[in-house]
């Protein structure tokens, strides 16, 4: 049975579809491992500096400012901040 040129050029196009989503996935997991060590260890240096650079730049500001009022009023609180934005960084 032969193939019309309507049908191959169907199957084509299937296959580019399926090609390029399969490396879009790919890529995006790549990338994926990369988008999460990077802003922790950048956080971990600078506060709220891995929330910045994913795009969360309110949420970046508040730890930044939160971390260094509590590391000047109470220790604790500001090192507990500073681990969980490190976190954050990392998951979110």
């Amino acid at each position: 049975m032969a193939l019309t040129e309507e049908q191959k050029r169907r199957i084509e196009e299937e296959e580019k579809k399926h090609i390029s989503t399969t490396a879009y996935k790919d890529s995006s997991i790549q990338s994926g491992k990369a988008k999460h060590g990077l802003p922790a260890l950048l956080s971990f240096f600078i506060p709220g500096l891995g929330q910045i650079i994913k795009g969360q730049v309110g949420k970046g500001v508040l730890c930044f400012f939160g971390v260094g009022i509590g590391l000047v009023f109470l220790v604790i609180p500001g090192v507990i901040i500073w681990v969980w934005q490190v976190a954050d960084a990392y998951n979110n």
